[in-house]
């Protein structure tokens, strides 16, 4: 039995397509946020879930709580996630949010993602 390319490549994306329904496309291409005005400082972080939890502590510890203010805090210029995580466990800027010390910037960008998960 010879098998043509044509045929194997039609199977292939058949196959393909049977499992992405199956299992569910998001998988495959990651999980989806519903869009918030705040998206140009949630897309840094890689998975907001294990964020968001972090940050429901992390919220119930600041005082004074305000989403416009700490969005405002985290769009000034240099204030990149990766980056800033660096310089703040650097320079001692670090909170204790329910057990786990982790950088003021961590913090504060997990304490945004659990008010949009």
């Amino acid at each position: 039995m010879n098998i043509s390319r044509r045929n194997f490549g039609m199977g292939a994306a058949g196959l393909a397509l049977l499992s992405a329904g199956v299992l569910g496309y998001r998988r495959f291409l990651g999980p989806w946020y519903a869009p918030t005005a705040y998206d140009d400082l949630l897309h840094q972080i890689v998975d907001r879930r294990p964020a968001s939890q972090l940050g429901v502590v992390a919220a119930k510890a600041m005082p004074g709580f305000d989403i416009s203010k700490l969005a405002a805090k985290l769009r000034q210029p240099g204030f990149g996630l990766s980056r800033r995580a660096r310089d703040d466990a650097a320079d001692g800027r670090v909170m204790e949010v329910g057990g786990w010390i982790v950088p003021e910037s961590v913090a504060l960008y997990s304490a945004l993602a659990s008010q949009f998960s």
